[in-house]
């Protein structure tokens, strides 16, 4: 059975990222809020959210492929919204490369890059570690 909790950044965190090959260089443990997908001990998914007054960066989404094509990332993204809404955040942003199709069935939408805000254009993962041909979305929670 699979249980859910808000968690803090760390090495078995860290890990599944580097095995899904996501950035971590950049990974704020004090700004950066998870939410881990357990099944017993084991971790098998995460997401994160990076507050910035009333918007959001989504970020970190991460399914062990043990896991994967069960809807999981589709549940993760819903716990994230939860984070978010607790904190405050109206609207949650993202990039990615190659789950577009997962995030627009989550109710994301396409935005241009200049129609970000500037909190998130100015993070590393918006302004340098993500290629520009990324896809940027945005949904209002």
């Amino acid at each position: 059975m699979l249980s859910f909790k808000q968690m803090a950044l760390n090495a078995e965190v860290i890990a599944l990222l580097q095995r899904v090959r996501l950035p971590t260089e950049d990974l704020d443990p004090v700004s950066t809020t998870f939410c881990g997908m357990w099944e017993d001990e084991m971790l098998c998914g995460v997401i994160a959210i990076e507050p910035y007054h009333d918007v959001g960066l989504l970020r970190s989404l991460a399914v062990s492929p043990a896991f994967r094509g069960r809807g999981q990332g589709e549940v993760l993204v819903g716990k994230a919204e939860e984070l978010a809404r607790r904190v405050g955040v109206e609207e949650l942003y993202l990039l990615t490369v190659s789950s577009s199709t997962l995030f627009e069935r989550c109710g994301f939408a396409h935005v241009a890059r200049d129609a970000v805000p500037v909190s998130i254009r100015e993070t590393r993962q918006f302004s340098g570690l993500c290629p520009a041909t990324c896809a940027v979305m945005r949904k209002r929670i």
